[in-house]
C-alpha cells in the first residue's frame, strides 16, 4: 500500500468544514521526527549502559533528558492546539492563473505560538512560516494553480510545527468549505470583435463613413475591397473559424456588438470557443464598447461595465456544469 493511501486511511478527508475550525486535542497529531527517533535510541543506549555498569550519574542523566523530552512534547502540542482557523472569499481568476485563498489564524490563548508552517497537503507551494502572538490574528494567502474553468475547491491544508526542540512534529489537516470561480483562459490572438452596422432607416441602405479610422468589424458581403483590413486579415485563420474583417471609419453607421456563442463554428473545440468568447468580452470592455451576450439559453441585453463583464464571464466559466 502506498504512503498516500496509508495517510488517507489514518487521516480521512471527511467533509469540508464550514465557518470557523478549532484545533481541539483530537485534531492535533504528534509523532517523533528523525531527530526525535535518534534521541530516543540514545536514551535507550544510555539507560542500558547505566544499568550494565551501575552508574547512578548515568541514570540521572537519562531521567533528566527524558523529562526534557516530556516537556518538549507538551510544548510542541500546545503550540498548535486550540488555534482558530477560517478562510476568506477568493477572487475569481482565469484558467492557468494561481488562485489566492485568504487564510486567517487566530490565537485566543494567553501564550505566543512560534514556527507554525502552512502548506497544501500535496506540497504544490513552499511552506509559509508564521508566529502568532497571544490574543492576536494573522492573515496570509495560500496560492494554488488552476487548470480548468468552473468552480475549483480549495485543497486540504496542512499545519505543522517542530517547536521548540525539533524532536517531535505536531500537525493537523484542515479542509475548509471554499472554492474559487475560474473563468476560461482568454484566447491568444483571437479574431477581431464581430461588430455589425445598423441600417439607415431613411434610405434603407448601409452607410459607411469615410472620415477617421476607428476600428474594424466583421466582413460583410458587398464591402468594397479597399475597405478590407489586410493587416488584420493576414493573421486570420479561416480554417479555425476566423473571419475576414473590414475597416470601420467614424462618421458612418453606428456599430453594434452582439457576442453570440451559436455563431462560432462547431468544428472548433468547445473550450477554444469559450476562450474566444472570453477574449471578446475582455476586448469589448477594454475598448469601452457596449455589447449583448448570448450563451445557449443564457443571454443578457446590451450593456457594459464590471458587473456586466463578470456576469458574462461567470456564464462562460459554468457553461455545461
Amino acid at each position: 500500500m502506498k504512503l498516500r493511501q496509508i495517510k488517507r486511511r489514518l487521516f480521512p478527508l471527511g467533509r469540508p468544514h464550514s465557518g470557523e475550525f478549532i484545533l481541539t486535542q483530537r485534531r492535533v497529531y504528534i509523532l517523533p521526527g528523525k531527530t526525535g527517533g535518534m534521541f530516543l535510541l540514545m536514551l535507550v543506549a544510555m539507560f542500558l549502559a547505566a544499568t550494565n555498569y551501575k552508574l547512578n550519574l548515568g541514570f540521572m542523566m537519562v531521567f533528566l533528558l527524558f523529562g526534557i523530552a516530556l516537556v518538549n512534547t507538551f510544548m510542541c502540542f500546545r503550540n498548535l492546539a486550540y488555534l482558530r482557523l477560517s478562510v476568506g472569499t477568493p477572487q475569481a481568476i482565469f484558467a492557468g492563473e494561481l488562485a489566492q485563498f485568504p487564510v486567517f489564524i487566530e490565537n485566543t490563548q494567553k501564550l505566543d505560538r512560534y514556527a507554525i508552517y502552512l502548506d497544501f497537503e500535496d506540497r504544490t507551494q513552499a511552506k509559509q512560516a508564521i508566529d502568532i502572538e497571544k490574543n492576536n490574528r494573522v492573515a496570509l494567502c495560500l496560492a494554488y494553480p488552476s487548470q480548468q474553468r468552473g468552480h475549483m475547491a480549495i485543497p486540504r491544508i496542512r499545519l505543522e510545527t517542530w517547536f521548540p526542540l525539533g524532536l517531535l512534529r505536531a500537525w493537523t489537516y484542515w479542509l475548509p468549505e471554499a472554492n474559487v470561480l475560474v473563468y476560461p483562459h482568454p484566447e491568444s490572438g483571437a479574431p477581431p470583435l464581430p461588430l455589425t452596422e445598423t441600417r439607415n432607416q431613411d434610405e434603407g441602405q448601409q452607410q459607411q463613413g469615410n472620415e477617421d479610422f476607428s476600428g474594424v468589424r466583421t466582413y460583410q458581403a458587398g464591402d468594397p475591397l479597399k475597405l478590407l483590413s489586410w493587416k488584420h486579415n493576414a493573421r486570420v485563420d479561416l480554417d479555425a473559424g476566423g473571419h475576414l474583417v473590414s475597416k470601420l471609419f467614424s462618421g458612418g453607421a453606428k456599430g453594434e456588438l452582439f457576442l453570440d456563442f451559436a455563431t462560432l463554428p462547431l468544428q472548433v473545440d468547445l473550450e477554444l470557443r469559450l476562450s474566444r468568447m472570453c477574449a471578446w468580452v475582455l476586448e469589448a470592455e477594454q475598448q469601452g464598447l457596449q455589447y449583448a451576450f448570448k450563451l445557449g439559453a443564457f443571454s443578457v441585453t446590451t450593456n457594459s461595465g464590471e458587473n456586466h463583464r463578470n456576469t458574462c464571464l461567470q456564464a462562460l466559466a459554468l457553461y455545461g456544469a
